[in-house]
């Protein structure tokens, strides 16, 4: 039998995916889930929100892992504003006088940013170069992939000591590249990436970015002076712990 859940649309509308799945099954956050939460060790390694994740995502054919950041952090919204309230409390500065002031935002107001791109049938999208003239394909990343990538980085650097330098926008730009000018072997993306003009490298990083699908999380609130702050929600401890000093 199925735990009390409900099924929670994707920001990606599944259009990213193999399987092209749309909505997911999401159990509603329990008690027995704060150990999740509250657990040392999750804490300490950083898995605490894939295990939380992991237990909450009902649907076997496509976890977490295999979603996109986006689809991702849309559930964490889910869970979050079913299992503690939709009142999100906040510590923003004023742009104003630059004193610190607490407000709630209502985080049930933050839509699904609208695609404005189409992915082919392998969730590939398409984008020209705007200085090397060649087209390219790229996909997004899911959370997994993206994590490897981080910790590969940062066991490289760990090895090379403190001066290493972070490879990790390459690194990532490369796995998201699948095809230059018709050309798939992964050496030769990578070595031109490596060599890549800093405007292709850019423009190409920016539209990723802008067209990376998820919820549209800016906000405008008004501070204590009369001025606006205008800037993404930030994400706190207060979000998934709103009731634990961590």
């Amino acid at each position: 039998m199925e735990p009390a859940h409900d099924v929670i649309s994707l920001p990606s509308q599944g259009k990213f995916y193999k399987n092209k799945k749309s909505t997911v099954k999401v159990a509603y956050l329990t008690a027995a889930d704060e150990n999740i939460l509250t657990s040392p060790n999750l804490l300490q390694s950083g898995k605490v929100i894939d295990v939380l994740l992991d237990k909450k995502v009902i649907d076997q054919d496509l976890k977490a892992g295999q979603m996109l950041s986006g689809d991702k952090n849309a559930i964490l919204f889910f869970l979050r504003a079913t299992g503690y309230g939709e009142m999100y409390p906040v510590e923003l500065s004023d742009p104003k006088t630059g004193e610190r002031f607490e407000t709630e935002i209502d985080i049930s107001q933050f839509q699904a940013k609208e695609i404005s791109i189409n992915p082919d049938e392998n969730g590939e999208c398409d984008f020209f170069l705007p200085r090397s003239k060649k087209k390219v394909k790229f996909k997004y990343l899911t959370a997994d992939e993206d994590e490897k990538l981080v910790k590969e980085d940062e066991a490289r650097r760990k090895k090379l000591g403190q001066n290493a330098i972070s490879q990790l926008l390459t690194m990532r730009l490369t796995a998201q590249v699948t095809e230059i000018d018709g050309i798939r072997d992964r050496g030769q993306i990578q070595s031109f990436i490596d060599q890549m003009p800093v405007g292709d490298s850019g423009a190409l990083r920016k539209y990723i970015n802008d067209n990376e699908p998820g919820l549209d999380l800016n906000v405008s609130i008004q501070a204590p002076s009369g001025e606006f702050f205008f800037g993404e929600l930030p994400i706190t401890s207060k979000f998934l712990w709103p009731y634990l000093d961590l």
